[in-house]
């Protein structure tokens, strides 16, 4: 089964998606539309003697502020008597009002208009920060349903956020008693959860543990439509006011307590740190609204902190959610965790410290103010690490100094050093580099003798430093370890079986290393041995390849195999196109002449044999032509230009396309370029009559300084050069290895319908073609 089939992975329809894009927008704008409209003021009341008297406050200080205090008689709210209330007898509470009228203690009577702005905190936390978040939310469905429909369960994904969504933005509405706004609060606050079992029923099953819960979750999804139907009841039968939150919360309580269950026991038995983030990232942020509003509502009839505060954890839920399904860290999650836990330990200490700071400095006095203001620190502490590690990422990389950046030198330094093709060179370029960065002369390189149990510095040192060098600490040096010993510090470069190479560098007490010019220096150390243990590889190859053609002994083993093999794919090259061709032509030809030899008819006999002489000699030019290419004859009597005259004439005559062609004389010294510059303009011409059906091909060879250049092109019907060349093309292979082989560049330029573009370009006796470099 595909791991898609595991997750339930189906693409969103697109008119399913515009119905809940619809259906959000619709809801979302009427909840808060109904939010903004009406003020929270959140008034408890008491009917005593019939008289509706408040009982408690909620915002203290805009009562405090309009004279209104504990023992007032609430007379009329929005202009309606507050005895015509229907539900006021059994939720006797004033949540939303424009105006309210009071009667005092004294018997006076108070008007008081109620504007947004006069609660400032029920305004932002049930109206602005709700409309960010339902934007957010909206933006961010689009982006997902755009750009990613493919993820991991999209419809689960998009309904969950939209739900949370939805949860969070109606509580205003269903706290003002809105009758749509209760019922789209109770049915999502439901939905979201059941979503979320189902979720992790799904990735269970793709974690290949057993799923503790019924398999049969579907049956979940009538909880949050029961929910719809308790709230109708409420609607229409005010005496139910009491029990259908009750009833509900109860619900969300067990559903909660079923998904912490699950997750809890899974990862005792399992240990996966995927259920672990899960715990962390889906379920904790239920934990508030669980604890402080939802089991004291249940039990104490009394929440400990208001639905809007507590809601905010909730906005978490859906963040993590969508971070677990786009980075796909719910299967490599551990980095996450360790960083977040990293980084929250040290915001956690540097908000205490300035937490003890304030306590000290202003008293024990801490009000809601500085509440929020310690939230405040805690959270801009913790962004300030996170973005500090990307602009070191992006700045600095790892390390920095006065000096500049590092790492960037240690790019440059090892693009140095890899320029060089012997130890030696590779030794000194080392030196000067580490005297340049660090500005010191105290530099030497020694090299341990293990079988003379001696020191022996090198002619590149630029100072000596063996006499501040103990052997038993070179023996005990092993790789990317840096040590100080008195005046010097000691690095390890490269071991043999022989030999052990260390760095030597000199501080004489006033020059010390910091920790970013030792990162810079072990980074660079690690390259350096790496390159040294490849650089002898190459040496002791070429070297042998040296004394081979001195003693003229036989092969060794692995080249006669990689000869061997290179001639096996020419021969079966080769015989493939002479059955092609060739033998197919004899193969006619000897039945024909078998006809012949019944054949009564003189007049046909000789038409016969006249169509087989023309056969025959087609077939002996083509045969000619092969023995041409194996081995050019005017190539070797006449020279380069001639034998390439006389392949651009047989070309001609073969070609259906118009053949332009101009060739410069080339004076080379390597007699070995000559037929590579021929077989490589006879492998285009043949690719060009074979497969290029152009109308014309030109072809240029020119003369450089110490090398040439050849020029291809046609407007034939192009190819995809990249396709060839990985599907084995020996043609193609074998031009790009003759190429190399003399350290050559070539370039090719081709697409389907727009014709080939080749250019080649190789330099005689350079230094990279030099070979007696190598050995030293």
């Amino acid at each position: 089964m595909s791991r898609n089939s595991i997750l339930g992975v189906k693409g969103i329809k697109p008119n399913l998606f515009w119905f809940i894009i619809s259906t959000y927008l619709i809801l979302g704008f009427y909840v808060l539309i109904i939010t903004y409209t009406t003020p929270f003021i959140s008034i408890e009341l008491n009917n005593k003697d019939g008289q509706w008297e408040v009982e408690q406050l909620a915002y203290k200080k805009w009562a405090k502020n309009n004279n209104v205090s504990i023992g007032d008689i609430i007379l009329s709210v929005n202009g309606t008597p507050i005895s015509d209330f229907p539900f006021i007898e059994y939720d006797s509470s004033i949540r939303g009002a424009h105006h309210i009228s009071i009667k005092k203690n004294n018997g006076s009577v108070l008007d008081i208009d109620i504007r947004h702005l006069d609660i400032p905190q029920q305004f932002y936390m049930q109206f602005v920060f709700p409309l960010i978040y339902f934007c957010f939310i909206f933006l961010i469905t689009i982006y997902l349903y755009f750009y990613k429909r493919n993820i991991q369960q999209i419809k689960l994904l998009i309904l969950f956020i939209i739900t949370v969504s939805l949860a969070y933005i109606s509580s205003g509405a269903s706290g003002r008693m809105n009758g749509i706004g209760l019922i789209v609060n109770s049915f999502c606050l439901l939905l979201c959860l059941v979503l979320l079992i189902h979720f992790l029923k799904n990735y269970f099953a793709f974690l290949k543990i057993k799923w503790i819960f019924t398999n049969n979750i579907y049956f979940l999804y009538v909880l949050p439509i029961f929910a719809i139907i308790l709230r109708v009841i409420r609607l229409a039968y005010p005496k139910f006011a009491s029990i259908d939150s009750l009833i509900i919360l109860s619900i969300f309580f067990i559903l909660l307590l079923i998904i912490l269950v699950i997750l809890f026991y899974s990862y005792l038995q399992y240990k996966l740190p995927q259920l672990k983030i899960l715990f962390i990232g889906l379920v904790i942020p239920f934990l508030p609204f669980f604890l402080l509003f939802v089991l004291p509502e249940i039990l104490f009839k009394k929440p400990i902190l208001d639905a809007e505060i507590c809601a905010l954890f909730l906005l978490l839920i859906p963040i993590n959610f969508i971070f677990l399904q786009l980075t796909e860290r719910l299967f490599d999650i551990v980095y996450y965790v360790t960083r977040l836990r990293y980084n929250l330990t040290i915001t956690l200490i540097f908000t205490f410290w300035i937490l003890a700071g304030l306590y000290f400095l202003i008293g024990n006095s801490l009000s809601k103010e500085m509440v929020w203001i310690i939230l405040f620190i805690f959270i801009s502490i913790l962004l300030f690490l996170y973005i500090k590690e990307k602009i070191d990422y992006h700045s600095r990389k790892i390390v920095i100094s006065s000096k500049g950046d590092y790492i960037h030198k240690l790019y440059n330094t090892i693009e140095k050093i890899g320029k060089s093709y012997k130890t030696e060179d590779m030794i000194k370029t080392l030196i000067q580099e580490i005297s340049f960065h660090f500005e010191l002369s105290d530099i030497s390189v020694s090299t341990y003798d293990f079988e003379k149990n001696q020191i022996i510095p090198t002619k590149y040192s630029l100072v000596s430093l063996e006499k501040f060098l103990d052997v038993s600490v070179v023996k005990q040096l092993s790789l990317g370890e840096i040590v100080k010993k008195r005046h010097i510090y000691i690095a390890f470069i490269h071991e043999d079986i022989r030999f052990k190479r260390v760095l030597l560098i000199g501080h004489r007490n006033t020059i010390r290393l910091k920790q970013e010019e030792l990162l810079w220096l072990e980074l660079l150390l690690t390259y350096i041995n790496s390159f040294i243990e490849n650089t002898n590889v190459i040496e002791e190859l070429l070297q042998e390849l040296k004394q081979l053609q001195k003693t003229e002994r036989n092969e060794p083993a692995w080249l006669k195999k990689l000869l061997w093999l290179r001639i096996e794919d020419e021969k079966f090259q080769l015989a493939q196109e002479l059955h092609d061709t060739i033998l197919q032509d004899h193969l006619h030809i000897g039945r024909q002449t078998e006809l012949l030899i019944h054949d009564t008819h003189e007049h046909t006999i000789q038409v016969k044999l006249s169509l087989l002489h023309k056969q025959m000699v087609n077939s002996l030019e083509v045969l000619r032509t092969y023995c041409e290419t194996l081995k050019p004859p005017l190539l070797s009597k006449l020279g380069l230009y001639d034998a390439l005259e006389r392949l651009v004439q047989v070309t001609t005559e073969r070609a259906i396309f118009k053949l332009t062609s101009t060739f410069d004389r080339l004076y080379l010294e390597d007699e070995q370029l000559n037929l590579v510059i021929y077989r490589l303009i006879q492998e285009l011409l043949n690719n060009a009559l074979k497969h290029s059906q152009a109308k014309t091909v030109t072809i240029h060879l020119k003369e450089l300084d110490n090398g040439f250049k050849l020029i291809y092109s046609d407007d034939g019907i192009g190819c995809d050069f990249h396709k060839i060349s990985q599907s084995g093309s020996l043609g193609i292979q074998g031009m790009q290895e003759r190429v190399e082989a003399y350290n050559g560049k070539i370039l090719i330029d081709s697409q389907v319908n727009k014709g080939v573009n080749i250019e080649i370009i190789i330099i005689e006796r350079s230094e990279i073609n030099d070979y007696s470099t190598y050995s030293g």
